[in-house]
């Protein structure tokens, strides 16, 4: 046959050659075929029942040390994907200093003991439905090995008590029967030596052949460089490959008129149907009514503990109101990551108000107001709680958690009365006997109510932060009977925008790395929109891209798979930030921050080609969120508007913002004018005052008696 065609095709018929030669040598020595008939890398995993302990195991057929390459292990979705990268769960580099395989686990749920000489096993202590699929286990790279897959099977629970699964069957090995005689001994020398042998020769051209690929993508990478920096200093036009995929993603992640007005229409769909007892289930917006009515206005007084909890960060002060009288302590804390139940929860708030109310109690018993105001006892006062997730109110300080978000997940909180929770919590301590929770608040709704007080026109308030969420102003006709506590003329609407995927109509647009995210997040089919716009998943967005391009290999072709390009969450969206604003001419920021990844040594067109897609998925954010804000514009329809806009994103970053307001221009309905305020002052403030306007409704109650 004719040596024609590529290096790669040369170098898989020297493979080729190698693996005839090895079974022909293994034939001339009658040993069976039937061992190596199946490849070199074979996978075995199998039908699990839901809950049960589960293992796969990969065959490599040969010394695992002794080839001294990288080695991996990828969950799949098939057997055969096209374009799919896979989930990496097991990594174990070669440490050249050790002589041996650093390993560790990539995703949640697996476990892994060692590596034998020639196999692996990666266990997971109770199999779930999300870990079935195909996997592989390889060398790096993989062209030269073409491993096996094997498909785990996860089936359903039986509903009747089940009987213990039956322990699996073998043939037992006869025991030998050697009698020790030194012809038997010396009858093996014939057949190991050479399977010895054959499998050194293996292993040094396996690595000939890697050494020789390596050093071409060198050079050509080299002389890459020498054509971009010579003569002129501007940067030359990207490669053809990383041209065409840049292009790809710009179709994927930029969004048209025409998609985003479709994505307006569907929320205002939606809102509409949320609003509505007969649709309110099949609606994917909360519009969870609050019990915030009427609007607070300046001219509540009073003393109120706020306690701000939001994502994992807890937040306790002491608001007065008006603000201006007095200094106001405060103190934040990062929830603990030893807290695992809602008691364990509610318990580390309560330690933390306890720290809070010894470290201010001489600001408390000194100041002659909250004496005369607390009948001389400045623990006894209101508690405003805000809570930064869906819930459901009965009255203003009794609600329920509909779901957790934000990647958190204290299931034994969800459809529990969360007054009731903290309230005991309270009791098991001394100093907190005397704190009342009188308001629940959503923290977007404070910042409503925050702004609402010094702008009338204020009817709208946008959280782009860790979460996505806004609220508004409804005007009711008729009074319900969900509020008993409030006055029906109008009332704040939390909308948990952030929850939107009409899958009928708007699952085209989510990418394939927007599925990736939400397959492994905490919270699997819920919060999609959220997950494509908010601050906690953009950097994570662009991970899984670079991820892809690095794999396909578009991106860093000299870096290595332990990088941190493959850790989950490890390219934090500040990054994301700071690399956009990278010049044309200078990839300084990203060329920084890519180091502390372990990406070094990167080409102009990789720089480029990673600063591009931060833009893209960054731009991507500020335009769904303007179709969100855009879907409340024209749902609360006044000729003006004024819409406060909090969060990271809004805060931190004028260009997100401008993005947002001229997009939003193109999608309202005409004759409607809007502007965009920052917050005022704390959201804290708005919960006080929301807190602060209850007691005095409840106490006109009582004297009306």
């Amino acid at each position: 046959m004719e040596q024609k065609g590529s290096h790669r095709f040369k170098r898989i018929n020297m493979l080729l050659v190698v693996a005839l030669t090895a079974r022909m040598l293994l034939l001339f020595n009658a040993i069976p075929l039937a061992q190596t008939a199946d490849g070199p890398i074979t996978c075995k995993a199998g039908t699990f029942t839901y809950g049960e302990p589960a293992s796969i195991d990969c065959n490599f057929r040969t010394n695992i040390t002794a080839s001294e390459l990288d080695l991996s292990m990828t969950k799949y979705l098939s057997n055969a994907p096209k374009g799919d990268t896979g989930k990496d769960i097991l990594m174990c580099p070669w440490d050249k200093e050790q002589k041996t395989h650093d390993c560790s686990i990539v995703m949640a749920n697996y476990t892994f003991d060692n590596i034998l000489t020639d196999h692996l096993m990666v266990r997971i202590p109770a199999v779930n439905f999300q870990q079935a699929g195909w996997y592989k286990c390889y060398f790096v790279p993989t062209e030269e090995f073409q491993p096996q897959a094997c498909e785990l099977l996860v089936q359903e629970r039986p509903e009747s008590t089940s009987t213990a699964r039956p322990e699996s069957t073998s043939t037992a090995r006869p025991e030998s029967t050697s009698t020790g005689e030194p012809e038997e001994s010396q009858a093996v020398l014939p057949i190991v030596l050479p399977c010895v042998i054959v499998v050194l020769v293996g292993v040094c051209i396996a690595g000939l052949v890697l050494f020789m690929r390596r050093r071409r993508a060198n050079r050509a990478r080299k002389s890459m460089g020498m054509e971009l920096h010579h003569g002129s200093k501007t940067t030359e036009p990207l490669l053809p490959d990383e041209k065409q995929q840049v292009d790809k993603l710009s179709e994927v992640f930029q969004l048209s008129l025409t998609s985003l007005q479709k994505v307006v229409n569907v929320l205002e769909q939606e809102m509409q149907a949320g609003l509505h007892s007969s649709t309110q289930r099949s609606a994917d917006t909360g519009m969870f009514r609050t019990c915030v009515s009427p609007l607070p206005t300046a001219s509540e007084l009073g003393y109120i503990m706020v306690f701000q909890l939001r994502s994992d960060w807890l937040t306790i002060e002491l608001v007065i109101i008006p603000s201006s009288e007095a200094a106001c302590p405060s103190l934040s804390f990062s929830v603990q990551k030893g807290v695992a139940t809602g008691k364990q929860l509610f318990d580390f708030i309560a330690d933390k108000a306890e720290q809070f109310v010894k470290e201010n109690l001489t600001f408390l018993k000194d100041n002659r107001k909250l004496k005369k105001e607390f009948n001389k006892n400045p623990l006894q006062m209101p508690v405003a709680f805000v809570f930064a997730f869906p819930c459901k109110h009965e009255t203003i300080s009794k609600a329920y958690l509909t779901k957790w978000t934000k990647e958190l997940d204290w299931k034994d909180v969800v459809c529990k009365d969360l007054k009731e929770m903290l309230q005991q919590a309270f009791k098991r301590k001394k100093r907190l006997n005397n704190l009342e929770i009188v308001a629940i608040v959503n923290d977007t709704v404070s910042t409503l109510v925050s702004a609402a007080c010094s702008d009338p026109q204020c009817k709208v308030a946008l959280h782009v932060e860790n979460g996505l969420n806004a609220c508004h102003v409804e005007y009711f006709n008729t009074t319900g009977a969900e509020c008993p506590d409030a006055e029906k003329q109008i009332e704040v609407i939390n909308t948990e925008l952030g929850g939107l995927w009409n899958e009928a109509n708007l699952d085209s647009l989510r990418t394939v790395y927007d599925r990736e995210l939400d397959d492994y997040s905490a919270n699997p089919g819920s919060q999609s929109l959220e997950k494509m716009v908010s601050w906690m998943y953009i950097g994570e967005i662009v991970r899984l891209v670079l991820k892809r391009l690095k794999n396909d290999g578009t991106l860093f072709p000299s870096v290595s798979r332990d990088c941190g390009l493959f850790k989950q969450y490890s390219f934090s969206s500040e990054y994301v930030m700071i690399i956009e604003r990278d010049t044309e001419d200078s990839f300084d920021k990203t060329a920084n921050l890519l180091r502390k990844l372990g990406i070094e040594d990167c080409s102009d067109e990789d720089l480029k080609v990673v600063r591009d897609v931060c833009r893209l998925v960054y731009e991507r954010s500020a335009s769904l969120a303007a179709a969100g804000l855009a879907a409340l514009i024209n749902h609360v329809n006044q000729p003006e508007v004024t819409i406060v806009v909090d969060g990271i994103l809004c805060r931190s970053y004028p260009h997100f913002l401008d993005l947002m307001h001229s997009k939003t221009l193109q999608l309202v309905k005409p004759g409607l004018t809007f502007s965009l305020v920052p917050p005022s002052c704390d959201r804290s403030i708005g919960a006080a005052r929301i807190a602060a306007a209850s007691l005095r409704l409840r106490n006109t109650k009582k004297s009306n008696k």
